[in-house]
């Protein structure tokens, strides 16, 4: 699998968002970031990600547009944690990550607690094949 973050693996659309937000909140947390989710199968085993930043929070678009590009390079480098679950149960994750920082987080930061919540997506997808 290559590193890579293409336009297949973006979540684009109001529906599919909707979607998440919509039906029954499937969520996992490792703070500052939690994971909004959905499962679905599928044969083509494909996640798809979108990256919130509150306007609340982070007034300044440089500000989010930074904590954004961190968020994306660190689920660029461990997005493999995730894969494998998915290979293993056939399935298809449609996941946004919402920020609830109060400052800029360091890469250090964000790298190992996507690294946590990218596990605990896939324990969670183990789980949810099982049910």
């Amino acid at each position: 699998m290559r590193n890579t973050l293409d336009k297949s693996q973006r979540l684009k659309g109001k529906k599919i968002v909707g979607d998440i937000f919509d039906g029954p909140k499937l969520s996992v947390a490792s703070y500052p970031f939690r994971a909004f989710y959905t499962v679905s199968h599928e044969d083509e085993v494909n996640a798809k990600f979108g990256i919130g930043v509150p306007k609340k929070k982070f007034k300044r678009a440089v500000d989010r547009n930074h904590i954004k590009r961190l968020v994306k390079e660190s689920l660029r480098l461990n997005k493999t944690i995730l894969y494998a679950a998915m290979y293993n149960n056939h399935c298809a994750v449609n996941t946004m990550i919402i920020c609830n920082a109060e400052s800029i987080p360091s890469f250090e930061l964000v790298e190992t607690k996507i690294k946590e919540l990218l596990n605990r997506l896939a324990k969670t997808i183990d789980n949810y094949e099982k049910k």
